[in-house]
Protein backbone atom coordinates (compact mmCIF):
# COMPACT_ATOMS: atom_id res chain seq x y z
CA UNK A 1 0.00 0.00 0.00
CA UNK A 2 1.04 3.17 -1.15
CA UNK A 3 1.76 6.14 1.43
CA UNK A 4 -0.47 8.86 1.04
CA UNK A 5 0.57 12.29 0.00
CA UNK A 6 0.40 13.59 3.34
CA UNK A 7 2.83 11.36 4.57
CA UNK A 8 5.14 11.34 1.82
CA UNK A 9 5.42 15.50 1.77
CA UNK A 10 5.88 14.37 6.17
CA UNK A 11 8.84 11.91 5.69
CA UNK A 12 10.85 13.70 2.90
CA UNK A 13 10.91 17.17 5.45
CA UNK A 14 12.21 15.36 8.28
CA UNK A 15 14.54 13.13 6.22
CA UNK A 16 15.68 16.24 4.93
CA UNK A 17 15.84 17.52 8.63
CA UNK A 18 12.97 19.90 8.87
CA UNK A 19 9.89 20.06 10.33
CA UNK A 20 6.01 20.03 9.21
CA UNK A 21 5.40 23.72 10.29
CA UNK A 22 2.40 25.60 10.08
CA UNK A 23 3.16 27.33 7.03
CA UNK A 24 4.45 24.24 5.26
CA UNK A 25 1.03 22.11 6.10
CA UNK A 26 -1.18 25.04 4.87
CA UNK A 27 0.88 25.07 1.21
CA UNK A 28 0.79 21.25 1.55
CA UNK A 29 -2.58 21.27 2.17
CA UNK A 30 -3.47 24.00 -0.85
CA UNK A 31 -1.30 21.96 -3.51
CA UNK A 32 -2.50 19.17 -2.51
CA UNK A 33 -6.77 19.94 -2.58
CA UNK A 34 -6.25 22.10 -5.25
CA UNK A 35 -7.83 20.33 -8.84
CA UNK A 36 -5.18 22.56 -10.79
CA UNK A 37 -1.60 23.72 -10.33
CA UNK A 38 -1.49 27.19 -8.53
CA UNK A 39 0.68 29.53 -9.02
CA UNK A 40 2.98 31.31 -5.87
CA UNK A 41 0.37 34.60 -6.17
CA UNK A 42 -2.88 32.18 -6.20
CA UNK A 43 -0.88 29.76 -3.45
CA UNK A 44 -0.03 32.61 -0.68
CA UNK A 45 -3.47 34.28 -1.42
CA UNK A 46 -5.59 30.68 -0.46
CA UNK A 47 -2.81 29.92 2.46
CA UNK A 48 -3.58 33.10 3.64
CA UNK A 49 -7.48 32.57 3.27
CA UNK A 50 -7.30 29.63 5.82
CA UNK A 51 -4.85 31.65 7.50
CA UNK A 52 -4.04 34.87 7.71
CA UNK A 53 -1.24 34.90 10.75
CA UNK A 54 1.24 33.26 8.10
CA UNK A 55 3.45 35.26 6.11
CA UNK A 56 3.56 35.69 2.50
CA UNK A 57 7.46 35.08 2.64
CA UNK A 58 7.12 31.75 4.49
CA UNK A 59 4.64 30.65 2.01
CA UNK A 60 7.44 31.64 -0.72
CA UNK A 61 10.35 30.11 1.33
CA UNK A 62 7.78 27.12 1.49
CA UNK A 63 7.63 26.52 -2.44
CA UNK A 64 11.17 27.01 -2.33
CA UNK A 65 12.01 23.93 0.05
CA UNK A 66 9.31 22.22 -1.45
CA UNK A 67 10.95 22.51 -4.52
CA UNK A 68 14.51 21.82 -3.00
CA UNK A 69 12.84 18.58 -1.61
CA UNK A 70 11.38 17.47 -5.22
CA UNK A 71 7.94 17.60 -3.77
CA UNK A 72 6.86 20.27 -6.00
CA UNK A 73 8.20 21.24 -9.78
CA UNK A 74 7.17 25.38 -11.05
CA UNK A 75 5.87 24.98 -14.80
CA UNK A 76 5.70 27.64 -16.83
CA UNK A 77 2.45 28.13 -18.30
CA UNK A 78 0.48 31.13 -19.70
CA UNK A 79 1.89 34.06 -17.50
CA UNK A 80 5.05 34.96 -15.88
CA UNK A 81 4.07 32.86 -12.91
CA UNK A 82 5.30 29.61 -12.50
CA UNK A 83 2.58 26.94 -11.71
CA UNK A 84 3.70 24.25 -8.60
CA UNK A 85 3.03 21.12 -9.86
CA UNK A 86 3.21 18.17 -6.73
CA UNK A 87 5.96 15.69 -8.14
CA UNK A 88 6.18 13.32 -5.10
CA UNK A 89 6.06 9.85 -7.80
CA UNK A 90 8.73 11.34 -9.48
CA UNK A 91 6.97 12.17 -12.40
CA UNK A 92 4.28 14.06 -13.42
CA UNK A 93 2.50 14.13 -17.33
CA UNK A 94 -0.22 16.38 -19.12
CA UNK A 95 -2.29 17.36 -21.95
CA UNK A 96 -2.26 21.00 -22.29
CA UNK A 97 -5.14 22.77 -24.76
CA UNK A 98 -3.28 25.96 -26.19
CA UNK A 99 -7.04 26.96 -26.81
CA UNK A 100 -8.71 27.11 -23.55
CA UNK A 101 -5.86 26.24 -21.11
CA UNK A 102 -7.59 22.58 -19.97
CA UNK A 103 -4.78 20.75 -18.45
CA UNK A 104 -5.50 17.04 -18.68
CA UNK A 105 -3.08 14.58 -16.34
CA UNK A 106 -2.17 11.17 -17.39
CA UNK A 107 -0.03 10.01 -14.70
CA UNK A 108 -2.85 7.12 -13.78
CA UNK A 109 -1.30 5.04 -17.15
CA UNK A 110 2.05 3.26 -17.14
CA UNK A 111 5.03 5.58 -17.48
CA UNK A 112 5.19 6.66 -21.53
CA UNK A 113 9.07 7.89 -21.01
CA UNK A 114 10.23 5.48 -18.43
CA UNK A 115 12.45 3.21 -20.76
CA UNK A 116 13.57 6.47 -22.34
CA UNK A 117 14.48 8.18 -18.96
CA UNK A 118 16.80 4.98 -18.39
CA UNK A 119 18.73 4.75 -21.60
CA UNK A 120 19.00 8.62 -21.21
CA UNK A 121 20.69 7.86 -17.96
CA UNK A 122 22.74 4.64 -19.42
CA UNK A 123 23.93 6.47 -22.45
CA UNK A 124 24.99 9.87 -20.59
CA UNK A 125 25.46 8.50 -16.96
CA UNK A 126 23.37 11.00 -15.72
CA UNK A 127 21.29 9.89 -12.86
CA UNK A 128 17.95 10.97 -13.53
CA UNK A 129 15.35 11.35 -10.55
CA UNK A 130 12.06 12.32 -12.09
CA UNK A 131 10.56 14.22 -14.98
CA UNK A 132 7.49 16.23 -16.09
CA UNK A 133 6.19 15.50 -19.24
CA UNK A 134 3.87 18.05 -21.50
CA UNK A 135 2.04 17.43 -24.74
CA UNK A 136 0.39 20.41 -25.99
CA UNK A 137 -2.33 20.10 -29.01
CA UNK A 138 -6.40 21.05 -28.65
CA UNK A 139 -8.75 19.04 -26.45
CA UNK A 140 -11.38 17.58 -28.40
CA UNK A 141 -14.06 20.46 -27.64
CA UNK A 142 -11.42 22.74 -29.19
CA UNK A 143 -10.69 20.55 -31.88
CA UNK A 144 -14.41 20.51 -32.71
CA UNK A 145 -15.17 24.14 -32.25
CA UNK A 146 -12.07 25.11 -34.84
CA UNK A 147 -12.80 22.95 -37.42
CA UNK A 148 -17.13 23.62 -37.22
CA UNK A 149 -15.69 27.23 -37.88
CA UNK A 150 -13.79 26.76 -40.65
CA UNK A 151 -16.09 24.81 -42.36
Amino acid sequence: MSKSARQQIVERLRNAGYKLTKPRQHVAEVLLESHRHLSAPEIVELVLATDDSIGRMSVYRTLELFASLGIVRPAFQDGPHAHYVVILDGHHHHLVCQQCGKVVHFDDMPCPVQELEKQLGDTYGFHISGHFLEFFGECHECHQKLHAESH
